[in-house]
């Protein structure tokens, strides 16, 4: 379409030109001296250079694409890590959960297969409760009946329990005199009950050699092998004390596959229905 041009007023125009062949272009009329395009010829839309501002849009749209691109391969990357670690995980839990209790302080029959671990912490208000209440009917019910083997195992939890750790090295030592259990039943006490003093005055009343056992405390040889046990239950899932982990024992390598977990002080009905089910799998 050309552009318009000024000209005479409305009263002095002509008949309005009319379409060319199939465009639906109109023609304007020629003015003196122009050169006519013949009757059969319409003239072509003007090409006119785009402008910067369409270079722009161009511009912006190819970054937006490149951006969009690199931001789908870094999320198709992060799925693919997710589908990995997942995997990793689903392999982990298929595996089966041993729990070697070699070296460590047992009660009951040397030949019972079921096996039940506890992982407790001296100074726990849950743990003290457990070994008051429930511990002497899990002793007459299961150790002394021959029904299961029990296992202790350390576990104090030094952001609540800080000084608990010195009671399990107690243990500990009085454990080289073989006399571990005669220590442990004496260490069940509230925070700030197990200053070495205190300790020394149990470890007396256990029969322990009073010089050998202050060595031995004052050595903190035993620290290392507690943290290990304590790493043991955390990797296990135990949040808190007493964890109780039940299993069956292979009596060649002392390793337990554990099939029942029980977290908390509990009812010694708990504690029978988890051991009667690791019992129907032996």
């Amino acid at each position: 379409m050309t552009q318009d041009t000024p000209g005479p007023g409305p009263e002095e125009l002509g008949p309005r030109p009319q379409a060319q062949g199939p465009s639906s272009e109109l023609s304007a009329p020629l003015g003196p001296g122009a050169m006519s395009p013949g009757p059969e010829k319409a003239r072509a839309p003007e090409k006119r250079p785009a402008g910067p501002w369409l270079v722009g849009i161009a511009l912006l749209c190819l970054g937006a694409s490149a951006g969009m691109w690199v931001q789908t391969r870094s999320d198709v990357a992060a799925l693919r890590n997710s589908v990995r670690t997942l995997a990793t995980d689903v392999a982990a839990l298929r595996r089966d959960p041993i729990i070697d209790v070699s070296g460590a302080p047992a009660l009951g029959r040397e030949d019972q297969v079921v096996t039940m671990i506890e992982f407790s912490d001296y100074e726990c208000p849950f743990c003290i409760r457990h070994f008051t209440q429930t511990t002497p009917l899990i002793q007459k019910q299961f150790i002394d009946t021959g029904r299961i083997r029990y296992v202790f195992r350390d576990f104090p939890i030094d952001e609540l329990h800080p000084a608990a750790i010195r009671a399990h090295a107690a243990a500990r030592c009085a454990g080289e005199q073989g006399r571990f259990w005669e220590m442990h039943n004496r260490l069940f006490s509230a925070a700030g009950t197990h200053a070495d003093e205190a300790l020394k005055a149990r470890a007396a009343e256990a029969g322990l050699t009073a010089g050998e056992f202050a060595s031995c405390l004052a050595s903190d040889r035993t620290l290392e092998d507690i943290r290990k046990t304590g790493a043991i239950a955390a990797a296990f899932g135990a949040t808190g004390t007493p964890s109780f982990f039940i299993g069956l024992r292979d009596l060649t390598t002392n390793q337990v596959k554990i099939y029942q977990a029980i977290t908390g002080a509990q009812p010694i009905e708990v504690f029978d229905k988890a051991i009667k089910a690791v019992e129907a799998k032996r």
